[in-house]
């Protein structure tokens, strides 16, 4: 029976122990801030077996392991790598030396899964040179020399006394089928399953999903399903098997913002480094730091099902694992928990990542006192390298100069003060600019979609229902001004783009300024009518400025009028769009204005930042001048009323 969760009282997750039920099973909940607990036994003997180089779970299990390392909790014998591949033996040799723990014996798998799918490719940072060309990061150890996997798990249990190591498991199931088949040799006179029921006392397998409905083996069982059905079938009764099911960690996402920002205290980092150099906003979540954390600290952090056994079924994809309560069994399996449970254990890998020897001289999160204008600007440029990197960890391949500026929230951004920060805003998005363009080239996707247009015409929507998601880079910006645009282009070029879009979008003056009203009164960003008018007028003649300037630069013209959806028009008829409004499409604009701030639908501040100076558009005529002066006089009884 699965236990009853508990409530959770008090402001602070202090520890508690929790007494359950019939199972007799209970839970520490332990606070993720707290100094690591003294050392009152023995540190575990563990070996680490794990797919390194696909899913970043493994490596936030490999930084609190090197952490159990410190705390003297863990006695780490060796890691096996059971993914094929040199480069992720060489991942795991970077993480143990950047941590402090060097020569660590690892071991490589050279006949396991036969291109697995990979989510994100991290190994690629053991190529990563500094300024000078020297790799980023020390290594520690050959990879070309590294033994077989399972030759390093023979060589390791010999060497260890009898029912002493515990196999931390959360990659594939390959080596560890080989161990278990592999017979006498250099290290040892027993066959593999002879050591690994002699030597090993329990296993922590990611594996299994007894409790979602469905008895699925998970995606690692099922991607080695042979080599799993070894493993499930042979493995002495004498070993405890321990398994966190995939259901017990698909509560706990770690978001990539959330990983940049608890790394925001250091410029060198491994995981930074996959998380600024790859797309890891995948889906994924922390299932593998379950397995380390049951094993080094125990049943006592976890809900756990009775005793039983457990049998695999192979069917490939579509492999099966059962599970038959007894309380003579060598099995038990995580139970999940409710939502605090998941949050105060993914607040403990948190808190871990933070942990690191490699401070930077800057911060970017701790809140500043307000700072605008040159002085945000002075204040982003030391800092760019790490604002650039925290952007990277979640922009995806768009760069959108609004979330940029959303980075510039601890010295005083609020959406509705976007001029005191368009000068640190655009040191920023250049350089990103430059950035992302080599990023999409290093991966080998050398196009670039310009998604441009006046403010709040429809750009983000053109984006989605174009599905741009193919491109290499999508930079989604108001570049009215020719000069802008062409620059955009220009670097592009220069820097190796091949194949370059400009999406001209293009919507009413009237439908642009409700749009403007609309998105300031929900997320306080409001365009004021000056400003749009004046990106408007700027916009007249850029696509035949760029089709003469740029021929092969493909021009795709969008049309949202009224908001009406997003229509492909041919370049032929978006040359004939007319930028230029008439005194009659101003006086439109103007009167919904006025209209909205005397109607209420406009209210405090709310009134200045979507007016703006009216009275310096140029070019009205006496109706619409008049209808100025009005909205001036209700701008400054507004101003009046917030003083």
């Amino acid at each position: 029976m699965k236990p009853a969760i508990p409530l959770w009282l008090g402001a602070l997750a202090m520890l508690a122990v929790i007494s359950l039920g019939s199972c007799g099973t209970k839970r520490v909940a332990t606070t993720t801030s707290a100094p690591a607990p003294a050392v009152t036994k023995q540190p575990v003997k563990m070996i680490l077996d794990s797919d390194f180089g696909s899913s970043t779970d493994d490596l936030f299990a490999l930084v609190m392991l090197n952490h159990y390392i410190d705390d003297g909790l863990v006695d780490l014998k060796g890691v096996i790598v059971d993914r094929e591949g040199e480069k992720n033996a060489g991942v795991v040799d970077i993480f143990n030396t950047y941590y402090g723990h060097p020569n660590i014996p690892i071991g490589i798998e050279r006949n396991g899964v036969k291109n697995p799918r990979c989510f994100i490719p991290y190994n690629g940072i053991c190529d990563l040179v500094d300024a000078q060309g020297q790799p980023l990061f020390e290594r520690s150890v050959d990879t070309r020399t590294l033994p077989d996997g399972y030759k390093l798990y023979r060589q390791l249990l010999s060497q260890a006394d009898d029912k002493s190591i515990v196999i931390v498991a959360i990659g594939f199931a390959t080596t560890l089928s080989q161990l278990i088949e592999s017979g006498a040799d250099q290290y040892s006179e027993l066959s593999g399953l002879d050591l690994l029921e002699r030597k090993v006392k329990s296993i922590y397998i990611q594996s299994g999903r007894f409790e979602a409905g469905d008895s699925l083996s998970g995606y690692n069982m099922r991607a080695a399903s042979r080599q799993s059905a070894i493993l499930y079938d042979k493995l002495p009764a004498s070993v405890d098997l321990i398994m966190s099911p995939s259901n017990v960690g698909d509560a706990m996402n770690y978001l990539p913002a959330d990983v940049l920002s608890d790394l925001s205290t250091t410029t060198l980092n491994p995981v930074k480094a996959v998380y600024t150099h790859y797309t890891c906003d995948t889906g994924q979540r922390m299932w593998d730091t379950n397995c380390l954390v049951n094993a080094v600290l125990g049943d006592d952090e976890y809900y756990m099902s009775p005793r039983g056994w457990v049998t695999f079924i192979d069917k490939g994809e579509n492999s099966l694992m059962l599970f038959k309560e007894d309380p003579n069994g060598n099995a038990r399996y995580q139970l999940p928990g409710d939502s605090y449970f998941a949050q105060t254990k993914l607040m403990d890998i948190r808190r871990h990542t933070r942990q690191h020897g490699h401070p930077a001289v800057f911060t970017i999160e701790a809140p500043q006192p307000q700072l605008t204008k040159w002085d945000a600007a002075t204040w982003v440029i030391p800092r760019t390298g790490q604002l650039i990197d925290k952007y990277l960890g979640s922009a995806g391949n768009k760069l959108d100069p609004n979330n940029v500026r959303a980075m510039l929230r601890p010295i005083g951004y609020i959406n509705s003060n976007e001029p005191d920060y368009q000068s640190a805003e655009r040191i920023l998005t250049d350089t990103l600019y430059t950035t992302m363009l080599n990023r999409a080239i290093a991966r080998g996707n050398r196009s670039l979609v310009i998604v441009t247009g006046p403010p709040a015409s429809g750009k983000s929507t053109a984006v989605k229902a174009l599905n741009l998601k193919g491109a290499g880079l999508i930079y989604d910006a108001d570049l009215s001004v020719n000069s802008q645009l062409s620059e955009a282009i220009a670097r592009a070029k220069r820097m190796g783009m091949t194949d370059i879009t400009l999406v001209m979008v293009r919507n009413d003056l009237l439908t642009c300024f409700k749009n403007a009203v609309n998105r300031g009164k929900t997320e306080w960003r409001f365009t004021p009518l000056p400003q749009l008018l004046a990106s408007f007028r700027a916009t007249e003649g850029n696509i035949e400025y760029i089709a003469r300037q740029y021929p092969d630069v493909e021009i795709i013209p969008v049309d949202c009028t009224g908001n009406q959806g997003v229509h492909v028009v041919d370049v032929a008829d978006a040359l004939k769009w007319n930028y230029e409004p008439s005194q009659e499409e101003i006086h439109s604009v103007l009167t919904y204005l006025l209209g909205a701030i005397e109607g209420g639908d406009l209210r405090g501040s709310e009134i200045p930042d979507a007016a703006g100076d009216v009275l310096s558009i140029t070019g009205l005529d006496a109706p619409n001048r008049e209808l100025a002066r009005a909205i001036n006089v209700k701008v400054q009884e507004a101003k009046r009323q917030l003083r």
